[in-house]
């Protein structure tokens, strides 16, 4: 069950000052689950199930928070991975890294050192061409009104040291506070900006914060300073920036808005000096919730870029949880003219349970041949609706077919076991692919805490690899409808898993059925249609798709 909230729904944790804050629900009322025992058995750290080993990469035993991993793959030595997290281990939060010298299989960890500030959150992670390692952190003075910045830190020695710490926002004014910073690096040949450090965050200020909050950006040019911030936002009310690179060297940034309802869209072409004017990706139904068990999710839009040179070189993808019915879901769009418009929706999902189930913290990546590849927490694996698996998808061609849903995890999680500080699980999941491989970095309570755990996917392209066959299938049963709200006509797009009758009928609040779009048989894959609402009153209607005794049911807006 979801419980939405409106601009002022926390102090967003104050991610980058306080521990933990008080949310108050608006709307329905949410009755939690009773807690259940943890599945799990506490004498191992370590499991397989279809080839993914599940290893925990944090060694402390105090039974503190580990969570919102990020997670690299060395592209000069693909043995070498590193990870990063927010750390409590010594009670209060820090920032913590794993790196692993053998695919994953085994990892030493430690802590950064404080630098500047004592107290330092909200992690992020890029690897450069060369193979360096980059983190950002928010460091700050916990003590109220304390300073705060965004440090960059850098390791070129596979995550084992880190050095040349350097601030690239520090006291910024008005005075506020930053959060939840993402970091990007050109590393599109043949840019003008190769080599450039971009990164986005959401900065706070002012005695009602949320009214005054844009989404910040800087940049740092090889041998330079950090430049002095840019305002991506037009309007005020954001949060969850989230930033990349594209084919050409553009910048893309994404963030949630409050005041639209959804996820807005900035471009630069000159290495972020300008900006384009923002505009409205999709609306989304919340733009933060709560699920079982107050657990907070984001309609964030996670971004990344095929860089691969082939068939679909600079397509920008985006993978964003939003509600359907009584559950979250997670989906995909794409477009292939640097964010001008966009795809229809695809669920990136395919269970068909017949009870909720909550998919939510999507990450994506795409390879370096293209392969595009997305992962989530999913609870399919319970009826009640509260313990929580990692699952993964690829696809090889753009995002037109899917390998089916993967689990990675081998033990299912209860999110609100250990320690309940600083949003439960965190909101982020750390993935990366490269090689034909990767590496899943995720908060995990089988032994009653929140630990950081890795696994690698190593084994789908092997040829004649009996366990993991590589089956793609279409994007699942499907219904979305883009633009809503829409005047007067909007396009509707539904898949279908198999050939088969299907019938799409559009009906209005009363339930009177008003238009039938299609009756009849359709291949399996993506079909479009156009729904014309010209000869009716603005208002709310219903698409209605039903095929092989399956129903989807999508919501639509009429405004003239």
């Amino acid at each position: 069950m979801i419980l939405r909230y409106p601009i002022l729904v926390f102090t967003l944790l104050l991610l980058s000052c306080i521990a933990c804050a008080e949310v108050v629900p608006l709307g329905e009322s949410l009755i939690p689950l009773a807690k259940r025992p943890i599945l799990c058995d506490p004498s191992h750290t370590g499991f397989t199930l279809d080839e993914h080993p599940n290893i925990r990469i944090n060694s402390d035993n105090s039974g503190q928070i580990q969570n919102e991993e990020q997670a690299c793959i060395s592209p000069t030595l693909p043995n070498q991975m590193v990870a990063v997290w927010r750390d409590f281990r010594f009670g209060y939060r820090r920032c913590g890294f794993g790196r692993s010298t053998n695919s994953g299989t085994t990892w030493t960890d430690g802590v950064f050192p404080q630098m500047y500030y004592s107290w330092q959150s909200d992690p992020c992670l890029v690897v450069d061409a060369d193979g360096i390692f980059t983190a950002m952190v928010i460091s700050f003075d916990p003590a109220a009104g304390g300073e705060d910045g965004l440090l960059q830190v850098s390791s070129y020695d596979g995550g084992a040291t880190w050095q040349d710490s350097v601030w690239a926002a520090h006291a910024t004014q008005p005075v506020g506070f930053e959060d939840k910073e993402m970091l990007t690096i050109d590393m599109v040949p043949g840019s003008l900006y190769f080599g450039t450090f971009y990164c986005a965050w959401a900065h706070f200020y002012g005695a009602n914060p949320y009214d005054s909050t844009h989404i910040w950006l800087v940049y740092k040019r090889p041998g330079q300073a950090y430049s002095t911030p840019r305002i991506v936002s037009r309007t005020t009310s954001n949060q969850w920036a989230n930033v990349c690179v594209g084919a050409n060297g553009a910048v893309y940034v994404s963030w949630g808005s409050y005041q639209y309802g959804g996820i807005m869209f900035s471009r630069s072409v000159n290495g972020g000096d300008t900006w384009s004017n923002q505009t409205l990706v999709t609306t989304t139904d919340f733009v933060n919730a709560e699920i079982e068990p107050n657990l907070l999710v984001f309609a964030y839009g996670a971004m990344a870029v095929d860089l691969s040179g082939g068939p679909h070189n600079g397509r920008l993808y985006m993978v964003l949880t939003d509600a359907a019915a009584n559950e979250t879901d997670v989906w995909l769009i794409y477009s292939d003219n640097g964010g001008q418009s966009w795809s229809n929706r695809m669920r990136m999902d395919d269970e068909q349970a017949s009870f909720p189930v909550d998919q939510f913290h999507p990450w994506i990546s795409v390879d370096e041949e293209g392969r595009v590849w997305v992962v989530f927490y999913d609870r399919r694996n319970d009826p009640n609706g509260l313990l929580m698996d990692l699952y993964f998808t690829v696809s090889t061609n753009g995002g037109q077919s899917w390998r089916l849903n993967e689990r990675i995890t081998t033990v299912s999680s209860d999110p609100g076991a250990g320690t309940l500080d600083a949003g439960l699980i965190g909101e982020y999941i750390g993935w990366d692919a490269r090689g034909g491989k990767a590496l899943a970095v995720w908060t995990d309570t089988r032994l009653g805490n929140q630990d950081a755990y890795s696994a690698v996917i190593d084994s789908i392209f092997i040829q004649n690899e009996t366990d993991n066959n590589f089956i793609l299938h279409p994007s699942f049963f499907s219904l979305s409808a883009f633009p809503n709200p829409f005047n007067p006509s909007t396009n509707i797009a539904l898949t279908l898993t198999h050939t088969g009758k299907a019938r799409l009928t559009i009906y209005d609040i009363t339930g009177r059925e008003v238009n039938t779009i299609h009756e009849g048989v359709l291949g399996a894959g993506e079909h479009r249609f156009i729904f014309d609402g010209a000869h009716l009153p603005s208002g709310i209607y219903f698409a209605r798709l039903e095929s092989a005794g399956l129903v989807k049911t999508q919501k639509l807006l009429l405004l003239k």
